[in-house]
């Protein structure tokens, strides 16, 4: 925990000036390479709360703050009239979803990529986010033309979520609790092979290394369906962090996307 006690003090460093020096007039990968920097500063920050803190509504708090920094981006690109981040780049979106905030959500999903970015991202990631896109929506928009294709496309490592999907689409509680404890198993095999390989960067997977942020949105998805398994011992899914939000996001700690004058 030393380390991400250390990244945490640096991310709150960072964080203010990349804020304060977002310029909403910059070419399109100037802003989503400013937008991954806060996305990561503020991702470091929750999950350091979560676990070093103890502190939930700390952490929802700072994954709001990611959701909104990615709405006002996504809507600044829209306004421009440039494409929106690739879908893959979700982290935005999880953050709402993992924090129960439904509506920031909806408002993430609604200006999120539609189409497939070659170059940018592979099929099979393409179709995966767009599925959870279509499942934060309320209600719920058809999934069946994107999970097929996902099928083919992406097979065995997306069985278990394509699995997932389906049973939030039809409420099917013992069918979500066996494809998520699928999926939880399959996400710890990689995590783990990652944090032994030297190549993995220290800062970027800091994050992700004991929460799974997609795995907490799904459960919150699975809440909202009222399908929710009982059990609470998943691992990289905390209780502390399935706990209900209580706190109010005033939508602070966010970039201006006003235009310069």
């Amino acid at each position: 925990m030393a380390r991400l006690i250390s990244l945490r003090a640096d991310a709150a460093d960072s964080l203010g000036e990349r804020l304060s020096r977002f310029d909403p007039g910059a070419d399109r990968s100037s802003i989503l390479a400013r937008l991954d920097a806060i996305t990561l500063d503020l991702h470091l920050i929750a999950v350091a709360t979560l676990l070093v803190d103890g502190h939930p509504q700390g952490f929802f708090l700072n994954l709001c703050r990611m959701a909104e920094n990615g709405r006002r981006v996504q809507r600044l690109l829209a306004d421009r009239g440039l494409p929106p981040p690739p879908a893959r780049r979700n982290t935005p979106l999880l953050g709402a979803l993992a924090a129960g905030h439904f509506s920031l959500a909806e408002a993430v999903a609604a200006s999120s990529a539609t189409q497939w970015q070659q170059g940018a991202e592979y099929e099979d990631e393409f179709l995966w986010a767009a599925a959870l896109q279509h499942l934060t929506r309320t209600p719920s928009a058809p999934l069946e033309s994107i999970l097929a294709p996902l099928e083919k496309v992406g097979q065995e490592p997306y069985a278990s979520r394509v699995a997932m999907a389906r049973a939030l689409v039809s409420r099917d509680a013992a069918a979500f609790a066996e494809a998520f404890a699928a999926a939880c198993l399959d996400h710890g095999i990689v995590t783990e092979k990652r944090a032994r390989s030297l190549a993995t960067p220290v800062t970027s997977f800091a994050p992700h290394r004991f929460v799974w942020l997609e795995g907490l949105a799904l459960l919150r998805l699975a809440e909202r369906a009222s399908i929710a398994p009982e059990d609470t011992s998943f691992r990289y899914c905390p209780p502390l962090a399935r706990v209900p939000m209580t706190t109010t996001y005033s939508g602070d700690w966010a970039v201006d996307t006003a235009p310069t004058r």
